[in-house]
Formats: structure tokens, C-alpha cells, sequence
């Protein structure tokens, strides 16, 4: 799917996203602590049948279970060496899910680590291991990304420049993580941010989780 594909998508109709994945597979037998992307793939028809629900229930947009499927977080598990394999196979089973009847979206969020100088991460590092991601997304045939739960707007811009760089025209969802005083984590109010993400290219800007809509 293009940008200008995605515009006319979404123009002059409410589109609806699936949600709480990680609790419903919990609900459905996933331990807590384990690396979700491998329990998934050695519990593949549960992903599945809670996702053909998801579509059943008028999803347009499946979120492929590759949340935390980045080198980071894939190395807390020794797994950072499947990295192409883990991402395959996630947007693989989405994509049946689907069917053809909702589009399927390659999902990224934080690393886990911390951007210097309070880290020790260089932001050129942090995009190469995006760009990671995001390429065997695209060669899973992902019909767009959507980067979720983001309490940082630097890690945000980086999730960006390396979609820029891998698949300019694939449309990027971004929602980013409110704290009740209106702004993120690390301290972004939502208007900056909004106006960042849109000026570097997001297809649509939203909020997830945060502290509830009242806020």
C-alpha cells in the first residue's frame, strides 16, 4: 500500500484497529515473562483465531504481533539471531488472519533502551536497528507500519527516518503514550508532537493507552 493509497483509505470513513492483542492471547494461554513473537510461533492458530475475530468483529487494520520483535528486545532472549525469521512469520500469520478482508500492519515500538546522554544508545544506532525491523517487515509483505506505545518522541523520529530509508512510500502510523499532565514519558506535550511526527511524514498520529480518554 502507497501513502496516497492509504489517504483514500481512510478518507470519509471511520477505520477501525484491533486491540489488547497481549491480554487476549494471556487469556488464551501465554505465560507472563515469555518472549511473545516465539510463543506465537509455536502457538500460531491462537494468534490466528484471535485475529480472525478481530476481523470478524470489523477490524480493517491487523496489528502483526511484532511488537517487541526489534534486535533489542529479541537479545533478552537470545533470539536476536532470528530476527528476519521472527518477523516473517508474525506478519505471515496475520496476513492469513486477514484474509484478504482487512489490511495488516508490521508493528514497532521502544527498545527497551535508553538514548544518550541518559543512555547509552547513538541515535544512528537506533535507526540501523529500525531499519532492521522494518525490512524483513516489508519483505513479509506488510501492507504498512504502525509504531505504538512510543513514550519517546526521539525513538519516535528514529522509527521514521529508517521507514524514510527502507520504504519511503509505506504508509507509518505513529501513537504515542500520554501521561495525565498531557505529556509523554519524557516529557513531549501531544501538540509537539503531533506537529513533529506530521512534518516528518506519518500517515495518521494518534495516542494509545495513555491514562484514559477523559484525559
Amino acid at each position: 500500500m502507497t501513502k496516497q493509497e492509504f489517504r483514500e483509505f481512510i478518507k470519509d470513513r471511520m477505520v477501525f484497529l484491533d486491540g489488547a492483542t497481549g491480554s487476549n492471547l494471556m487469556l488464551r494461554g501465554m505465560p507472563g515473562g515469555v518472549c511473545p513473537e516465539k510463543w506465537i510461533m509455536e502457538n500460531t492458530q491462537v494468534l490466528i483465531g484471535l485475529q480472525k475475530e478481530y476481523v470478524a468483529a470489523g477490524a480493517n487494520i491487523l496489528y502483526a504481533p511484532t511488537f517487541t520483535a526489534n534486535r533489542c528486545k529479541l537479545k533478552e532472549y537470545g533470539l536476536e539471531g532470528q530476527l528476519r525469521q521472527i518477523n516473517a512469520a508474525m506478519v505471515a500469520a496475520s496476513r492469513e488472519a486477514a484474509g484478504g478482508k482487512a489490511l495488516v500492519a508490521g508493528d514497532l515500538t521502544m527498545t527497551g533502551e535508553q538514548l544518550a546522554p541518559i543512555g547509552s544508545m547513538d541515535f544512528e544506532e537506533l535507526i540501523d536497528i529500525y531499519k532492521e525491523q522494518i525490512a524483513c517487515i516489508e519483505e513479509a509483505g506488510a501492507d504498512l507500519l504502525v509504531v505504538e506505545t512510543m513514550m519517546s518522541l526521539q525513538e519516535s523520529r528514529a522509527a521514521l527516518l529508517a521507514a524514510k530509508k527502507i520504504c519511503p512510500d509505506l504508509p507509518v502510523m505513529v501513537t504515542m503514550t500520554f501521561e495525565g499532565d498531557g505529556r509523554s514519558l519524557y516529557g513531549t506535550d501531544a501538540v509537539t508532537a503531533a506537529v513533529v511526527l506530521e512534518s516528518l511524514g506519518a500517515a495518521a498520529i494518534g495516542a494509545n493507552c495513555s491514562t484514559g480518554p477523559e484525559q
